[in-house]
């Protein structure tokens, strides 16, 4: 019974998550645009889905800024954005996160 019990708290903590942040990066700031009363903040998370290996969609970062493009029509500015990953038993999820700055 011990030796069951070692083995199922041994699996449960191979399989565990871990998530890790790589990238963080912010472009350059406009004064005038964080100074304009229409500004506000849009944001923007896309998701690529990686099992054994295999990466199915591969413009994930591409459609981040299509939808950011998307929920702006005014000016974008002010640009933050993070790349992370949360890994899981032999598959993965990398993530993009998009966060600007939008006036009319």
């Amino acid at each position: 019974m011990k030796r069951l019990l070692t083995l199922a708290m041994t699996s449960m903590l191979a399989v565990g998550c871990t998530h890790s942040i790589h990238q963080q990066h912010i472009s350059d700031i406009d004064p005038g645009l964080a100074a304009d009363k229409s500004a506000k903040t849009v944001v923007v998370t896309t998701e690529q889905k990686v099992v054994l290996w295999f990466a199915f969609d591969t413009d994930y970062v591409d459609q981040a800024y299509r939808e950011l493009q998307q929920k702006c029509p005014g000016r974008i500015g002010a640009v933050a954005t993070q790349h992370s990953t949360s890994h899981g038993f032999m598959s993965w999820t990398n993530k993009i996160r998009m966060e600007a700055i939008c006036t009319q």
